[in-house]
């Protein structure tokens, strides 16, 4: 089985899973067979969704968006759980754009069109300026880290990011955040979620059990050991255990199964002509997930 993700804090069950083999033991336990397990980076929720339609992803790991674009446009898969929920925040280094009204024709960094990023966007452009797509052309892609040193080295004017990014840049006294896409997907609403291919359910019912029993212990894992986790996020990530300690304890920073908010997502996500048909919460999700 091959488990695709991409970077940062909030694949941190993800890091939980591998370090800990608890597919493997999950497996073996109700089957007395062995798993081989598979974990692969990668750029994108696309390429993922690339590799689940080619059969060498069994599992993909992305945000809401990205997820819901999958199930709409006809990949095989479903939503197994959901990983986490963080923070997003726009913030710009000009003190004179306090609205999105005020952007005009200035570039905002982003991560990928499409991206979860892209759609908090719409939807707060669909609220303040009544179109959805109106800020469509003024994004440039840009991975997370690299927008956070183009805000701060001037490049672009403008920054969409997640923690933990958001948080070092509210931080920052040049930088000044636009409310408005905070405001339209509150803290505690879903972000990171895990799509298994159906053909996984379908072929070893066993196999899809053991890993949707081990994301749950994973993220268990996750809030009840502060400092281990902290110690193998930390290794995965590149980064030392007390930066990836304070990331962990971000209050917005949360990991759980229940998926907030994705249907009300996917309804915007048609209503804007993100996606070509109306998916249900039974659509996205296999029958193990709760949530809305």
């Amino acid at each position: 089985i091959t488990i695709a993700y991409q970077g940062g804090i909030g694949y941190a069950p993800v890091h939980i899973l591998e370090s800990k083999k608890l597919i493997e033991e999950n497996y073996k336990e109700a089957t007395g067979k062995e798993v081989e397990v598979t974990f692969q980076k990668l750029d994108s929720g696309a390429d993922i969704n690339t590799g689940i339609i080619g059969g060498t992803i069994d599992v993909g790991c992305m945000g809401v968006a990205p997820a819901v674009s999958a199930v709409a446009g006809g990949v095989p898969a479903k939503i197994i759980t959901n990983l986490c929920s963080q923070t997003h925040g726009l913030m710009t280094n000009d003190p004179d754009i306090k609205t999105l009204a005020d952007i005009g024709d200035n570039q905002i960094a982003l991560v990928n069109i499409g991206s979860f990023q892209h759609i908090l966007l719409a939807m707060a452009a669909e609220k303040e300026l009544g179109d959805a797509k109106a800020l469509d052309n003024n994004i440039v892609k840009i991975s997370h880290a690299e927008g956070y040193a183009a805000l701060e080295a001037g490049t672009y004017k403008l920054h969409l990011t997640s923690s933990p990014f958001i948080n070092r840049e509210r931080e920052n006294s040049k930088f000044t955040e636009i409310k408005a896409v905070n405001e339209i997907w509150p803290d505690g609403n879903s972000f990171l979620v895990a799509l298994a291919s159906t053909e996984l359910k379908e072929k070893n019912a066993e196999l899809f059990t053991a890993v949707s029993e081990s994301f749950a212990e994973a993220i268990e894992f996750l809030n009840t050991n502060e400092q281990e986790s902290a110690e193998i996020v930390a290794e995965q990530l590149g980064q030392d255990v007390e930066t990836t300690l304070s990331d962990l304890r971000d209050e917005t920073c949360m990991f759980f199964g229940e998926l907030k908010g994705a249907t009300q997502m996917a309804d915007f996500m048609y209503r804007a002509e993100f996606i070509d048909k109306e998916i249900s919460f039974s659509d996205l999700t296999f029958s193990n997930v709760t949530g809305d």
